[in-house]
C-alpha cells in the first residue's frame, strides 16, 4: 500500500488510543492562543496544557523555530549560540545559584539525571521520593513516582526508593486537619530510620504536586528543607510543571524561599519542543561527566525554542500569568460555597476543583465541554492547567458555566 493507506490504520496502531476519551472532540481546523475552532465556527477553549504554554499560532515562537532550523542544526564545534544563550538565561532566573546546567530532552531524563548527580555528589545511593509524586516514565522515574498506576505490575522496581507522605491536610494520613505542626514530617523521619539503609543522597519533591495539584501547607517545604540538609541529603525541587512562570514567577521555590540544591525544569520550557534541564549547585568533578554526556538535550532548535518562551515570559507573558491567576483565584474561592464543592486548590494557573463525588464530576465535565470548555478530569476532580495566554475573559465564562452546570 501506499503511505496514505498506512495514515488511516495509525488510530488502530497508536498505542494509547483506548485513553482517549470515549466522546471524542470534534474535529478542529485551526486554533489561536487557547482557542481552538470547528469548519463550522464552534469555539473551544483550552484549558488542560502544560507544555505549548504560548498558545496555537504564536507567530513569534513560529518565527523563532523556523530561524533556528534555517541555522546551523548540528553544530560541530562547541559554540552553539542558542544553548549558551539558554544556559545564561537559566542562569540569571535562580541569581546564578544554580550555575551547573544540564540539559535533557524530556523530563524524566532530567529526574534520571539529577538523582544520579546528587548519588555521585554525596557518596550515598538511595532517593526520597513522595506518595502521589509524579516523577516520569522511564525504569528509574517510574519507580520513583509515588502513583500505584506507574508501577503496579512493573515490578521489581528500581532499588533505593523510599517514600514519605505529602502533606494533603485533605486526606492527612494521620486523619489531624491542619495546624498540626507538619505531623507528616515527624512521620517521614519514622520511615528514614526504619525503612531505609539511611543512606539517602537526596530528597526529591514537587513544591506542589501536579497530581491534584495539592499545595503543602505555608512554610512546610521550607520544613523539608532543613529536615533533608540535617541528614545530610540533598534537596532536590522538581518543578517540571510547576516551573516557568506557571505559578507567575519563573519557579515556585523562589515564592517558597527555598535553596534547592537542584532544580528540575521541562514542559514549559520548550513550548512543545522536547527539551528539560537540571539545575546544580555544585558542578561534578570533570572525570565523572562522561556519565552524562551525549542524548539530545541541547538540541539547537529546541534551545532557541526555550530561549523564546524565556523572552515572552519577560516581555509580559509573566504579568500577563499573574493577573489571570487572580481572577481564577477569585473566582475559585467563589466557587468554595457550591454545596457539590469539597474544597478548590490552586497556585497560579494551576487548579483543582475537587467535587463531592465522581459522576457529578463525570457530568459537569461532559457538559462543559459541549458549551466548548476543555478542562482535565480525574474521578472527583476537575483540572485546570490552561496555556498562559489564556485570557480574563475566558477563566470569567467558563466559571460562569461552571456555576450554571452546578447549580443544576
Amino acid at each position: 500500500g501506499t503511505m496514505n493507506d498506512e495514515n488511516r490504520r495509525a488510530g488502530a496502531a497508536d498505542l494509547l488510543a483506548p485513553l482517549h476519551p470515549s466522546d471524542p472532540l470534534p474535529p478542529f481546523v485551526r486554533a489561536s492562543g487557547a482557542s481552538y475552532f470547528t469548519a463550522d465556527g464552534r469555539e473551544f477553549v483550552d484549558l488542560n496544557e502544560m507544555r505549548v504554554v504560548l498558545g496555537q499560532g504564536n507567530e513569534a515562537f513560529t518565527q523563532a523555530v523556523t530561524d533556528a532550523l534555517h541555522a546551523i542544526t548540528a553544530p560541530k564545534n562547541v559554540h552553539v549560540p542558542s544553548k549558551e544563550h539558554l544556559i545564561s538565561l537559566l542562569d540569571w532566573a535562580t541569581d546564578g545559584a544554580l550555575a551547573a546546567i544540564h540539559l535533557t530532552s524530556s523530563g524524566s531524563e532530567a529526574v534520571e539525571s539529577a538523582v544520579r548527580l546528587a548519588q555521585k555528589l554525596t557518596g550515598r545511593s538511595e532517593i526520597l521520593s513522595f506518595w502521589n509524586s509524579i516523577h516520569g516514565r522511564a525504569y528509574l522515574s517510574s519507580s520513583m513516582s509515588g502513583k500505584s498506576q506507574r508501577k503496579a505490575g512493573y515490578g521489581a522496581l528500581a532499588p533505593g526508593v523510599v517514600f514519605l507522605p505529602y502533606p494533603d491536610c485533605l486526606s492527612c494520613p494521620m486523619k489531624r486537619a491542619g495546624g498540626c505542626g507538619f505531623a507528616c514530617l515527624e512521620m517521614a523521619s519514622r520511615i528514614y530510620e526504619t525503612a531505609s539503609a539511611q543512606d539517602a543522597c537526596a530528597v526529591i519533591v514537587e513544591p506542589y504536586q501536579g497530581s491534584g495539584v495539592i499545595v503543602p501547607p505555608e512554610g512546610y517545604l521550607k520544613k523539608l528543607q532543613d529536615w533533608a540538609k540535617a541528614r545530610g541529603m540533598l534537596f532536590i525541587v522538581d518543578e517540571i510543571q510547576s516551573g516557568m512562570g506557571r505559578t507567575g514567577r519563573l519557579f515556585r521555590y523562589q515564592q517558597e524561599g527555598l535553596e534547592p540544591d537542584i532544580l528540575l525544569t521541562g514542559k514549559a520550557l520548550g513550548n512543545g519542543m522536547h527539551i528539560a534541564a537540571v539545575l546544580s549547585r555544585t558542578p561534578l568533578a570533570t572525570e565523572d561527566l562522561h556519565g552524562f554526556a551525549g542524548g539530545s538535550g541541547d538540541d539547537a532548535v529546541a534551545c532557541a525554542a526555550a530561549c523564546e518562551v524565556f523572552r515572552q515570559l519577560d516581555r509580559g507573558l509573566l504579568a500577563h500569568v499573574q493577573s489571570v491567576s487572580r481572577t481564577l483565584q477569585e473566582g475559585l474561592t467563589a466557587l468554595e460555597a457550591n454545596e457539590h464543592v469539597l474544597t478548590c486548590r490552586s497556585c497560579g494557573l494551576a487548579a483543582a476543583i475537587v467535587l463531592r463525588n465522581a459522576p457529578t464530576c463525570e457530568r459537569v465535565h461532559h457538559a462543559l465541554t459541549q458549551r466548548g470548555f476543555l478542562p482535565g478530569r480525574q474521578e472527583n476532580v476537575l483540572f485546570l492547567k490552561p496555556p498562559y495566554v489564556v485570557t480574563n475573559e475566558q477563566i470569567l465564562a467558563f466559571l460562569a458555566a461552571l456555576r450554571q452546570e452546578l447549580s443544576t
